[in-house]
């Protein structure tokens, strides 16, 4: 499949799509361009039927440097602006915002495959993903406040305590692979040359399971973090109810009775 994009690249091997940020020389920073182009690239992974599971990664050294400040614009994708600068930062076009929202509402799993830079929006995006795999030359870092820029709670609320949260936005200290892993933030830290073979291995795994059943757990496992519980059950309810509508189901039953593993079809 010919690449259509220019800032990332998009292939499809079986039931797997990997999305790669592919901006090398500037560490894959994000800009604008990007910005459209991987939401583009998250609705195709979402309207075909056959991709099962995502792998989102970058090319060369590091996964994403962050926002890039020095090529953020260029004569096809222009810095749009308004009146309301917080919407612009919310929502504009090339926000990592927008990208983490529509990655956390596609009902398919994505798996980060992460190595070197995840700063800033890079942070963000890793950690948009639902599972980490990382290599052990990993670096993460909300580095803002060392350009006295402010930050919010990226992300870090779903995994860490405010203490660590604000130890982490107040200096702009960059943790290793290794804290990364203990702190909850990474699922796995593998030698680097082992990155490709463990994420795809788990991409495998994953592509293979009962992806409608996947995608309402992982709805029902977002939206009702940090609930009160009754809400938090009515979100798991929904979704058992619905899982139970699904082919995959019947087959998982049948095949529990018949005392074989089940083959999952994704529907």
């Amino acid at each position: 499949m010919a690449n259509k994009y220019n800032t990332i690249t998009l292939e499809k091997s079986e039931s797997i799509a990997t999305i790669t940020l592919n901006r090398p020389e500037r560490l894959n920073a994000i800009n604008i361009e990007l910005g459209y182009e991987f939401l583009d690239a998250l609705n195709d992974c979402e309207m075909d039927d056959n991709v099962r599971c995502i792998i989102l990664t970058g090319t060369g050294r590091s996964f994403c440097a962050g926002d890039d400040l020095k090529g953020m614009e260029n004569d096809k994708f222009p810095r749009e602006t308004g009146p309301d600068e917080v919407k612009h930062y919310t929502f504009g076009a090339n926000r990592w915002t927008l990208v983490v929202n529509a990655m956390r509402r596609l009902a398919k799993p994505i798996i980060g495959s992460l190595r070197g830079h995840a700063h800033g929006g890079g942070f963000n995006l890793a950690m948009g993903t639902d599972i980490r795999i990382a290599s052990d030359t990993l670096d993460m870092a909300i580095p803002f406040i060392k350009w006295a820029q402010a930050t919010g709670a990226n992300q870090l609320h779903y995994h860490i305590g405010i203490g660590l949260t604000l130890e982490l936005a107040f200096t702009g200290d960059s943790i290793n692979a290794e804290r990364a892993e203990r702190l909850g933030l990474i699922n796995k830290v593998v030698p680097d040359d082992k990155l490709e073979e463990e994420t795809l291995a788990f991409a495998k795994r994953l592509a293979n399971g009962p992806t409608r059943s996947i995608g309402l757990t992982k709805s029902a496992i977002y939206k009702g973090w940090n609930k009160d519980l009754d809400t938090a059950f009515d979100y798991q309810g929904i979704a058992q109810v619905f899982a139970r509508q699904s082919d995959d189901h019947a087959e998982g039953r049948l095949a529990f009775s018949e005392k074989r593993k089940p083959e999952f079809k994704g529907q």
